[in-house]
């Protein structure tokens, strides 16, 4: 056993002083590596290894060239990457593996030092094998991977790869779960990420960007980090300067959707109808009127949902909108004609849906006390059931709902007696009076 751990103590000793090798800058440098026998012979024995995979091999004759060459090639540094990683990902000693973390950060650092040009793409690489190899260890080193990696991107801008975006993204939220930074500060990552997706989709669309993109909004929503607040707080400065620009209103509008408890927010009002009067369309018109519901300002509700309907160019969604109109003004305006009559117009255009000959029969019911004595207010529930009993015939899914109506309302017919002294037959036919004006048949209540 002590043979067995010394050899492990050696072995963890050899590979740190490898690793601090190729941290230091050897005495002895090439001046001119193309000239340079040494230089030339192990970059042709090291590659000549590594292009077979034999990375074992492959590494002393590859130490010689960073250490004596090490302006050579830039290519040097991401075969070191791969080689490293080769025997990082076989390792199972914890301490072993830390050593060639600290050799693959490295050589990063040392690539930059001399191939200053693309820094921002290297530490874009380094800063995800960072948090690859590193993110167990906590919230301070989550940080530094963070760091890196927001480097990379203020350095790359709008050439920033999927995988920095995405993984910068996930460094942030991981970072804001453990308080360590603010939502602010995510949702300000988030912007700058999408914008940059979205740019790159329009000029060179691809399944990677789109993918990227799609994986960035599910981590955000899953997240929570987005609140009203903080939506507001970083948007809301910005409206009187951008209220005419489409994508950002379109932005704001669908941030504050996804964090699900903005409507009542003025900010989102302001956004929603400046958006709408840029590019007014019926989804916009619709969720208005959804706004302006929830806010009590009914009236206003109203106009929105009918602009939904004026705009709708499928029937599916003209008739949602109106019976959205026909549930306000039953439920908020007190309005049972109008709600029939919007009720209808949704049947119209979607006769196979059961909901909307639902609320055309409570419609009839709530406005029967317009109708004149007991007699006409009760002949209402005939021209009710008559509606729940279509609903049924149309649309199964509504089965159960009608069936439970039809049974309570059933019970507030006329009686045998009522029509008897009115000259009613049962089974004759009988017009329902008032705004209703609505052929049924006489039947008594059981």
């Amino acid at each position: 056993m002590k043979t067995k751990g010394l050899k492990t103590l050696f072995a963890l000793a050899g590979i740190l002083l490898m690793s601090s090798n190729l941290y230091s800058q050897t005495d002895e440098v090439s001046s001119d590596w193309k000239t340079d026998d040494k230089c030339l012979k192990n970059l042709s024995l090291y590659y000549e290894f590594y292009k077979h995979k034999n990375y074992v091999d492959a590494v002393n004759p590859w130490r010689v060239v960073y250490d004596y060459c090490p302006d050579s090639k830039e290519s040097l540094y991401a075969y070191g990457v791969t080689i490293y990683k080769y025997f990082l990902e076989k390792e199972k000693d914890p301490a072993k593996i830390a050593a060639y973390t600290d050799t693959i950060m490295m050589i990063y650092d040392k690539r930059i030092e001399y191939f200053p040009e693309n820094k921002g793409d290297v530490l874009g690489r380094k800063g995800v094998d960072w948090l690859r190899y590193k993110r167990m260890e906590g919230p301070e080193a989550i940080r530094q991977g963070y760091d890196i990696l927001s480097e990379s991107v203020g350095i790359e801008g709008l050439k920033s790869s999927e995988v920095v975006l995405t993984t910068q993204i996930s460094a942030a939220i991981s970072l804001f779960l453990s308080q360590e930074i603010s939502g602010e500060t995510v949702i300000n990552d988030y912007v700058t990420a999408t914008n940059i997706l979205d740019t790159q989709i329009a000029k060179r669309p691809s399944s990677k960007t789109k993918e990227a993109k799609q994986a960035i909004d599910n981590n955000i929503l899953e997240s929570k980090v987005m609140t009203c607040a903080s939506i507001v707080k970083i948007f809301s400065g910005d409206f009187e300067a951008k209220k005419d620009d489409v994508k950002y209103l379109k932005f704001v509008v669908g941030f504050m959707n996804e964090a699900g408890d903005c409507e009542l927010d003025k900010f989102y009002a302001q956004v929603s109808e400046q958006l709408y009067k840029i590019e007014p369309s019926h989804e916009a018109a619709y969720n208005l009127g959804r706004l302006f519901l929830r806010k009590e300002d009914y009236e206003k509700s109203k106009q929105y949902f009918m602009k939904a309907v004026d705009l709708a160019l499928v029937n599916d969604d003209k008739a949602n909108y109106y019976y959205n109109l026909a549930g306000l003004s039953q439920n908020y305006l007190n309005s049972p004609a109008d709600a029939a009559r919007y009720a209808y117009e949704a049947t119209l255009l979607k006769p196979a849906w059961g909901e909307p000959y639902i609320l055309i029969g409570k419609s009839y019911i709530n406005g029967n006390s317009s109708l004149g004595d007991e007699f006409d207010r009760r002949t209402a529930y005939w021209v009710a059931v008559d509606m729940f009993q279509k609903a049924k015939t149309v649309d199964p899914s509504v089965s159960s709902k009608a069936s439970e109506l039809i049974s309570e309302f059933e019970a507030y017919f006329p009686t045998k007696e009522d029509l008897f002294f009115r000259s009613i037959g049962e089974g004759d036919r009988y017009t329902v009076g008032g705004w209703i004006n609505k052929a049924t048949i006489a039947r008594p209540k059981n």
